[in-house]
Protein backbone atom coordinates (compact mmCIF):
# COMPACT_ATOMS: atom_id res chain seq x y z
CA UNK A 1 0.00 0.00 0.00
CA UNK A 2 1.81 3.14 -1.21
CA UNK A 3 -0.57 5.83 -0.10
CA UNK A 4 -0.64 7.21 3.37
CA UNK A 5 -4.11 7.47 4.86
CA UNK A 6 -4.38 10.36 7.25
CA UNK A 7 -8.06 10.62 8.01
CA UNK A 8 -7.24 10.73 11.71
CA UNK A 9 -4.31 12.29 13.41
CA UNK A 10 -1.66 9.97 14.71
CA UNK A 11 1.47 10.44 16.72
CA UNK A 12 4.54 10.37 14.50
CA UNK A 13 7.31 8.46 16.22
CA UNK A 14 11.03 8.67 15.47
CA UNK A 15 10.84 5.13 14.06
CA UNK A 16 8.49 6.36 11.31
CA UNK A 17 10.81 9.14 10.17
CA UNK A 18 12.75 8.83 6.95
CA UNK A 19 16.38 7.94 7.53
CA UNK A 20 19.28 10.30 6.96
CA UNK A 21 20.15 8.21 3.90
CA UNK A 22 16.65 8.65 2.48
CA UNK A 23 16.78 12.38 3.20
CA UNK A 24 20.18 12.67 1.49
CA UNK A 25 18.86 10.74 -1.52
CA UNK A 26 15.80 13.06 -1.64
CA UNK A 27 18.11 16.07 -1.65
CA UNK A 28 20.42 14.73 -4.36
CA UNK A 29 17.60 13.59 -6.65
CA UNK A 30 15.77 16.89 -6.26
CA UNK A 31 19.03 18.78 -6.85
CA UNK A 32 19.34 17.04 -10.23
CA UNK A 33 15.72 17.98 -10.99
CA UNK A 34 16.40 21.63 -10.01
CA UNK A 35 19.38 21.72 -12.34
CA UNK A 36 17.35 20.26 -15.18
CA UNK A 37 14.56 22.79 -14.60
CA UNK A 38 17.09 25.63 -14.49
CA UNK A 39 18.45 24.56 -17.89
CA UNK A 40 15.00 24.70 -19.55
CA UNK A 41 15.13 28.47 -20.28
CA UNK A 42 18.56 28.02 -21.88
CA UNK A 43 17.26 25.14 -23.97
CA UNK A 44 14.24 27.19 -24.97
CA UNK A 45 16.51 30.11 -25.96
CA UNK A 46 18.66 27.78 -28.05
CA UNK A 47 15.57 26.36 -29.83
CA UNK A 48 14.32 29.89 -30.57
CA UNK A 49 17.68 30.84 -31.98
CA UNK A 50 18.26 27.67 -34.01
CA UNK A 51 14.81 27.39 -35.55
CA UNK A 52 13.70 31.00 -35.74
CA UNK A 53 16.94 32.98 -35.72
CA UNK A 54 15.73 34.91 -32.67
CA UNK A 55 18.62 35.49 -30.29
CA UNK A 56 16.82 37.99 -28.02
CA UNK A 57 16.15 35.50 -25.22
CA UNK A 58 19.73 34.19 -25.37
CA UNK A 59 21.12 37.70 -25.21
CA UNK A 60 18.85 38.56 -22.27
CA UNK A 61 19.80 35.36 -20.38
CA UNK A 62 23.49 36.06 -20.96
CA UNK A 63 23.07 39.61 -19.66
CA UNK A 64 21.63 38.54 -16.28
CA UNK A 65 23.97 39.22 -13.40
CA UNK A 66 24.71 36.45 -10.90
CA UNK A 67 22.39 37.88 -8.21
CA UNK A 68 19.38 37.84 -10.54
CA UNK A 69 20.33 34.37 -11.79
CA UNK A 70 20.64 33.17 -8.19
CA UNK A 71 17.23 34.69 -7.31
CA UNK A 72 15.55 33.06 -10.33
CA UNK A 73 17.04 29.68 -9.34
CA UNK A 74 15.66 30.06 -5.80
CA UNK A 75 12.22 31.00 -7.10
CA UNK A 76 12.25 27.90 -9.29
CA UNK A 77 13.19 25.73 -6.30
CA UNK A 78 10.39 27.18 -4.16
CA UNK A 79 7.83 26.74 -6.95
CA UNK A 80 8.97 23.15 -7.55
CA UNK A 81 8.51 22.17 -3.90
CA UNK A 82 5.28 24.16 -3.54
CA UNK A 83 3.69 22.38 -6.48
CA UNK A 84 4.96 18.88 -5.76
CA UNK A 85 4.52 18.80 -1.99
CA UNK A 86 1.20 20.69 -1.97
CA UNK A 87 -0.40 18.29 -4.42
CA UNK A 88 1.14 14.97 -3.42
CA UNK A 89 3.19 15.57 -0.26
CA UNK A 90 6.14 14.29 -2.24
CA UNK A 91 8.89 15.66 -4.44
CA UNK A 92 10.36 13.44 -7.15
CA UNK A 93 13.13 12.47 -4.72
CA UNK A 94 10.51 11.41 -2.17
CA UNK A 95 8.78 9.26 -4.79
CA UNK A 96 12.03 7.43 -5.43
CA UNK A 97 12.76 6.89 -1.71
CA UNK A 98 9.12 6.13 -0.80
CA UNK A 99 8.89 8.97 1.70
CA UNK A 100 6.28 11.66 2.27
CA UNK A 101 5.81 15.00 4.03
CA UNK A 102 3.21 15.11 6.81
CA UNK A 103 2.39 17.47 9.63
CA UNK A 104 3.79 16.33 12.97
CA UNK A 105 0.33 15.00 13.93
CA UNK A 106 0.11 12.81 10.81
CA UNK A 107 -2.28 15.00 8.82
CA UNK A 108 -1.69 16.23 5.29
CA UNK A 109 0.30 19.47 5.29
CA UNK A 110 -1.59 22.68 4.69
CA UNK A 111 -0.40 24.88 1.80
CA UNK A 112 0.91 27.44 4.31
CA UNK A 113 3.12 24.79 5.95
CA UNK A 114 4.45 23.74 2.54
CA UNK A 115 5.16 27.41 1.75
CA UNK A 116 7.10 27.85 5.01
CA UNK A 117 8.89 24.56 4.35
CA UNK A 118 9.82 25.59 0.81
CA UNK A 119 11.03 29.07 1.76
CA UNK A 120 12.97 27.67 4.75
CA UNK A 121 15.05 25.52 2.41
CA UNK A 122 16.72 28.73 1.28
CA UNK A 123 18.27 29.34 4.70
CA UNK A 124 22.03 29.24 4.28
CA UNK A 125 23.50 26.06 5.77
CA UNK A 126 20.07 24.36 6.02
CA UNK A 127 21.76 21.16 4.85
CA UNK A 128 23.93 21.18 7.99
CA UNK A 129 20.81 21.04 10.16
CA UNK A 130 20.68 17.31 9.41
CA UNK A 131 23.89 16.65 11.31
CA UNK A 132 22.01 16.18 14.60
CA UNK A 133 20.68 12.88 15.91
CA UNK A 134 17.31 13.03 14.18
CA UNK A 135 16.97 13.27 10.40
CA UNK A 136 15.12 16.59 10.63
CA UNK A 137 16.15 19.82 8.98
CA UNK A 138 15.36 23.38 9.87
CA UNK A 139 12.79 23.45 7.07
CA UNK A 140 10.99 20.59 8.87
CA UNK A 141 11.13 22.26 12.27
CA UNK A 142 10.05 25.71 11.09
CA UNK A 143 7.08 24.33 9.15
CA UNK A 144 6.16 21.79 11.86
CA UNK A 145 6.36 18.99 9.30
CA UNK A 146 8.09 15.63 9.20
CA UNK A 147 9.21 13.33 6.43
CA UNK A 148 8.15 9.75 7.03
CA UNK A 149 9.09 6.47 5.45
CA UNK A 150 5.70 5.47 4.02
CA UNK A 151 6.21 1.74 4.64
CA UNK A 152 7.19 2.24 8.31
CA UNK A 153 4.41 4.80 8.79
CA UNK A 154 1.74 2.46 7.42
CA UNK A 155 3.06 -0.49 9.46
CA UNK A 156 2.93 1.52 12.68
CA UNK A 157 -0.59 2.77 11.90
CA UNK A 158 -1.81 -0.75 11.08
CA UNK A 159 -0.27 -2.10 14.29
CA UNK A 160 -1.88 0.67 16.36
CA UNK A 161 -5.22 0.05 14.65
CA UNK A 162 -4.97 -3.69 15.33
CA UNK A 163 -4.18 -3.06 18.99
CA UNK A 164 -7.14 -0.68 19.25
CA UNK A 165 -9.42 -3.28 17.66
CA UNK A 166 -8.25 -5.92 20.14
CA UNK A 167 -8.92 -3.52 23.01
CA UNK A 168 -12.46 -2.88 21.73
CA UNK A 169 -13.26 -6.59 21.48
CA UNK A 170 -12.53 -7.21 25.15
Amino acid sequence: MNSVATTKTSQITNEMLATKGQRLANYLIDLVIHNIINVVPLLFAWILYEFFGNADLSIWLDSLDSVVDFFISYVIIVIYYMIMESITGRSLGKYVTNTKVLMADGTQPEPYAIFIRSISRLIPFNAFSFLGNLPKGWHDTLSKTVVVDIKKYNQEREMASSINEIGMES
